[in-house]
């Protein structure tokens, strides 16, 4: 019996490894692609105001077949002209959400809209949140990229937009599902990563370095890769290609180490382009160097054709 035991427990624990290890391995392309469905309704269309360069702001709420709602924020010229604009997706920290669009100062010719996040959980969760929560944050990872091709379909049918033209440009923690989007929807014309980088198991042990205990922050790093597992970068940004690629990242970046920059890029492929600066993470606070990014980012844009 006491073989039996320990053959049968010899089993389960091969079962358990192998299901660890495909879910960190899998593809999750399709999921996000069947997340996101396909496009059914466009309601609650709201004029907000005006952004700082005097677009018009309108708020929408898209609807799928697959049940996914996502809240969007558009940042348009406004007008029936028969002109059809290039357009971005512009995906920023959690916190930002669909503000993200008011944050430019400029935007040139762009139509500009960012999403909601689709998370329900706590806004800042703790370690035992991440555990407590972990069906639903899950569940929010999964359905990112997925309200991302969403938003992407919208852009697609509007009237003032040129749909060979539409691009993403994630930032910062949008990064990971910016590169998840733009892997899985190959009408998207390119990829702008700002303060991105690949490596998750990496990045939250480099982010969290100095807040706990040096064993506490590596079995949460580790926790973590396992949790985004389905979007890790590095395993989606080689499949961007040949649509090009931009990462715009920091010497000083406190969150993001060079190796996991490196990382990301590497996993990219040509034609991709890479730019340094003397700073450090994007915040906010700092106009200047979100000014600096957007237009690195409308260069580019226009010199690869994508405006």
């Amino acid at each position: 019996m006491k073989r039996a035991g320990w053959i049968f427990a010899l089993a389960a624990g091969t079962v358990v490894a192998a299901a660890l290890w495909e879910y960190r391995a899998r593809d999750y392309r399709p999921v996000f692609s069947r997340g996101a469905g396909e496009l059914i309704a466009v309601r609650d269309s709201t004029g907000i105001g005006r952004a700082r360069d005097g677009k018009h702001l309108t708020e929408v709420t898209l609807v799928s077949d697959s049940g996914l709602e996502v809240r969007l924020r558009v940042r348009a010229a406004g007008g029936r002209t028969g002109e059809r604009h290039p357009a971005a997706i512009l995906l920023g920290g959690f916190n930002t959400g669909r503000k993200a669009v008011d944050v430019p100062e400029r935007t040139e010719n762009l139509v500009l809209a960012s999403i909601e996040y689709p998370y329900y959980g706590p806004d800042d969760p703790t370690a035992w949140d991440w555990v407590w929560y972990f069906p639903e944050m899950r569940q929010a990872i999964l359905r990112t990229p997925a309200a991302l091709l969403l938003a992407a379909q919208y852009l697609y049918t509007r009237d003032d937009v040129d749909p060979e033209r539409v691009s993403i440009i994630g930032v910062s923690l949008g990064a990971p599902f910016a590169v998840a989007a733009a892997a899985t929807d190959r009408r998207l014309a390119g990829a702008a990563l700002l303060h991105g980088g690949a490596d998750i198991q990496l990045m939250t042990r480099y982010a969290y370095a100095d807040v706990s205990s040096p064993w506490l922050v590596e079995l949460m790093a580790i926790g973590l890769a396992w949790v985004l597992a389905p979007l890790e970068p590095a395993k989606y940004a080689g499949q961007i290609a040949p649509r090009p690629v931009l990462m715009v990242n920091a010497t000083g970046d406190e969150m993001i180490p060079l190796a996991s920059v490196r990382a990301l890029y590497d996993a990219a492929r040509q034609p991709k382009r890479m730019i340094w600066f003397e700073t450090r993470h994007v915040a906010l606070s700092d106009p200047d160097v979100v000014e600096n990014l957007m237009q690195i980012t409308l260069e580019w844009m226009e010199d690869r054709g994508l405006r």
